[in-house]
């Protein structure tokens, strides 16, 4: 078989010595930059992947963070209305719906609303579509665990009784004087609303990616397409692979292939609120639309720079062979006998001559070699330098043995100076520290990712300058043994800017600035821990403002929102620094005090925040004389719960409030 092909190649070439060599060089030279030039692609296509992927990754993170924002608006809608529910005391039907009525958020925020009692049954509605009479909801999920849990529920998806539209339904209890579950108000949203999370389109990866929304089992919550709301994910094809992994508890990006077998980026993160699926899909032909675009005409360019590499190489076979020439001349002569042996002796075309055949066409490869890896490395360093990641290449020694012009340009770092320096030479003893134990783990065959902030004055360690991400690569040769590492650094300093920023917009109260549930409940939570771990009594007090409806009902909302906004102003001046104050809703502030010595020190304060509110408020209006009733509880002995330390702060509010207001209560432990 071997003997045949090598028959049939021979054949297939032209007979010349010339035009055999001038066609095996222009191969040569086609195949070897064709390769090069795939090869780089490839690089770059993998090393683009990873970086639209935590691109991708890092913007779903924002989105749920958004819909989170989102959820917890919603039931704050409903925990206002039921404690002004509460606070009215509306009894019976027809007042229940004269209060439903009466509140237009509702209509804003959800397809339908309802008040339901305890045994289920529907008192009064709101919304498009109405119950029919003796309506119940016993039997529901989501009103079953409001009353088993004493607190605002999220349902899953279902489809509604009435409305026959796919809803999700939010609960909020309402307290009797007693603390028991007195109503239920319940509202629903229409997935099918376009507006339900349309802003969500803005963060969608490119205009042929989709964001979507799933249960944990699948059901898809929300999505581009309708018509699939309500269905499983796997209603139209097979869930892809990437989404059987999120519905099993993945979180992050990888790339797959769609049910439909596109390819694709994948990236899942889980909703906090909910623990519903936020999901991201991104065409894998859109994401790598521009590298690959450029393919065709990098292929091109090969061919030509082949076709010119073989034209000269031809001319360079033909000088080369003209002494080989001269000797065939010779020899014919000499077997035409008309030129004699001495011909050759003197001109030594015979084995000498083969040999400088030979050595000169070596060489001539092996220049031409040179002249292709030197433009090669050309082109490669020209993309790696205009590429926005810092790329580096560190052998055994820690020394750099490449740096790309992002590197230098990030790090004031010129190539001359850091090459083959080590890592202490170029950045610094600290920087050198701080890249020490990633490197060893690399070197050990880890892939390794760590941050690290850079302050452009050479330190790299400070925690206020431009933020990267470092991604630590092995180099293993074929033998398994770890010849270097590959690095790429990434710049995150908008990213996580933006991630802080989210933070403290989730964690604070928009009208009054100071802390809002969420930054409370976990202040509340890591407090208690730490007295508790230390032996140490904590305080909590709860407190509002005396006849708040009033002000709102004489001078109007506007002014309401100006004496909360000033009483959280005064609230935050009389406690300590390292007091946490809060708004947890309506006009309800909670300050939670750590390091309290005795019950005399906690009561002072509560006095000193009693007098402090007294002082007239000057609004738009004219001066207005405000008053706060306090209750304080006191860890003390035990391990209270956050909850029952809150609701025996409660307890201790409505005491000051029963002993006449404008006045401070404690209960609890005495320290």
């Amino acid at each position: 078989m071997t003997t045949r092909l090598r028959k049939s190649i021979s054949t297939s070439l032209p007979t010349s010595l010339k035009a055999r060599m001038s066609v095996v060089v222009f191969l040569l030279v086609l195949g070897a930059v064709a390769l090069l030039a795939l090869a780089t692609l490839a690089v770059a296509e993998r090393d683009m992947r990873g970086v639209t992927g935590q691109q991708q990754y890092a913007s779903l993170v924002s989105a749920a963070v958004f819909i989170d924002e989102e959820l917890t608006a919603k039931r704050n809608v409903l925990r206002v209305m039921a404690d002004s529910l509460a606070a009215q005391d509306v009894q019976g039907a027809p007042g229940l719906q004269r209060f439903l009525s009466a509140q237009t958020v509702l209509g804003k925020e959800f397809f339908t609303a309802g008040v339901i009692d305890r045994d289920g049954g529907v008192l009064a509605s709101l919304g498009p579509v109405k119950p029919r009479p003796g309506a119940t909801v016993r039997e529901r999920p989501y009103f079953m665990q409001t009353l088993a849990r004493k607190r605002s529920v999220i349902s899953e998806p279902l489809q509604g009784s009435v409305s026959g539209m796919p809803i999700v339904v939010v609960t909020q209890p309402v307290f009797d004087a007693h603390g028991e579950v007195r109503l239920v108000l319940a509202a629903s949203v229409n997935l099918r609303q376009p507006d339900f999370l349309g802003r969500l389109d803005t963060l969608k990866p490119g205009p042929g990616g989709h964001l979507y929304i799933m249960t944990e089992q699948g059901i898809v919550i929300e999505h581009p397409d309708k018509s699939l709301i309500m269905q499983h994910i796997g209603a139209q094809c097979a869930p892809s692979v990437p989404t059987l992994s999120a519905m099993q508890g993945f979180q992050g990006a990888m790339a797959g292939k769609t049910c439909f077998g596109e390819d694709a980026l994948f990236a899942y993160h889980r909703i906090a609120s909910t623990g519903w699926i936020l999901a991201s899909i991104y065409p894998a032909r859109e994401a790598f639309a521009p590298l690959r675009a450029i393919r065709s005409k990098i292929l091109l360019a090969a061919l030509m720079l082949a076709a010119l590499a073989g034209l000269a190489g031809w001319r360079v076979v033909l000088r080369l062979l003209h002494p080989l020439e001269r000797l065939r001349s010779q020899v014919h002569q000499i077997r035409r006998h008309r030129l004699g042996i001495d011909a050759l002796q003197i001109e030594r075309r015979d084995e000498i001559g083969d040999l400088s055949r030979d050595f000169y066409t070596l060489v001539a490869e092996r220049e031409l070699a040179e002249t292709q890896t030197r433009d090669s490395e050309r082109r490669l360093k020209l993309l790696t330098d205009h590429v926005p990641v810092g790329i580096m290449y560190i052998d055994r020694d820690h020394r750099y043995q490449f740096i790309n012009a992002t590197f230098e340009k990030w790090f004031g770092v010129s190539a001359r100076d850091g090459m083959l320096r080590s890592i202490n030479e170029v950045l610094g003893e600290a920087a050198s520290r701080l890249r020490e134990r990633y490197l060893r783990r690399a070197f050990a065959g880890e892939e390794v990712e760590y941050e690290f902030t850079f302050d452009d004055h050479g330190s790299g360690i400070t925690g206020n300058g431009r933020a990267f991400q470092t991604n630590y690569v092995p180099h293993v040769d074929d033998s398994g043994v770890v010849i270097g590492v590959y690095g790429l650094i990434h710049e995150i300093t908008k990213v996580k800017a933006a991630h802080s920023a989210l933070q403290f917009a989730a964690a604070t109260d928009t009208l009054t600035g100071i802390a809002n549930r969420r930054r409370f409940d976990e202040q509340l939570a890591q407090s208690l821990a730490r007295a508790q771990a230390a032996g140490a009594p904590m305080a909590l007090a709860y407190l509002d403002i005396d006849r708040f409806k009033a002000i709102n009902d004489s001078l109007g909302h506007q002014a309401g929102d100006e004496v909360l906004k000033e009483f959280a102003r005064r609230l935050q001046q009389c406690v300590r620094a390292s007091d946490l104050v809060a708004r947890l809703a309506g006009d309800e502030f909670v300050i939670v005090f750590e390091g309290v010595r005795s019950a005399a020190e906690v009561r002072q304060i509560g006095v000193k925040i009693v007098g402090a509110i007294r002082a007239p408020f000057a609004l738009v209006s004219g001066p207005l004389l405000v008053t706060t009733s306090i209750g304080i509880a006191i860890s003390g002995d035990g391990e209270p719960t956050p909850e029952q330390l809150l609701d025996l702060a409660d307890q201790a509010l409505y005491q000051a409030k029963r002993q006449g207001r404008d006045g401070v209560a404690l209960m609890g432990g005495e320290v």
